[in-house]
């Protein structure tokens, strides 16, 4: 064996090297790929659909929040009852307050996998 054929194979070695380098770096990558196009179907365009429709819930769930709470002040009967009705409604509009921030959050975040898909 010469020279010119130990520095052919050690170019073949680093050829290897790099390839099999570029493969354990692509693959995660490539993985991850793979398992947003089986999640969510259609790449970046279906994911920004969804971000903008989880964001429409959340206006909508904004929107229903206040509209229980301006219901709410408007109610004309007083005592107890009335107290605890209010107490437990206005806890139901706390709880819808905290989904549509999920909602608002979730989008965000779809978004931005969005972005780097």
């Amino acid at each position: 064996m010469g020279l010119g054929d130990l520095w052919n194979d050690a170019k073949h070695l680093a050829g290897d090297v790099v390839q099999v380098g570029e493969d354990v770096v692509m693959a995660p990558a490539e993985i991850a790929h793979w398992a947003l196009t089986r999640m969510f179907g259609g790449g970046e365009g279906d994911l920004h659909r969804i971000a903008a429709e989880l964001s429409e819930m959340s206006g909508e769930m904004e929107a229903l929040a206040r509209e229980i709470s301006d219901t709410l002040g408007k109610l004309t009967w007083h005592g107890p009852a009335s107290d605890a009705f209010v107490g437990v409604a206005q806890g139901r509009v706390t709880e819808i307050n905290g989904v549509a921030d999920d909602l608002s959050g979730l989008s965000r975040s779809v978004d931005r996998l969005a972005d780097v898909y």
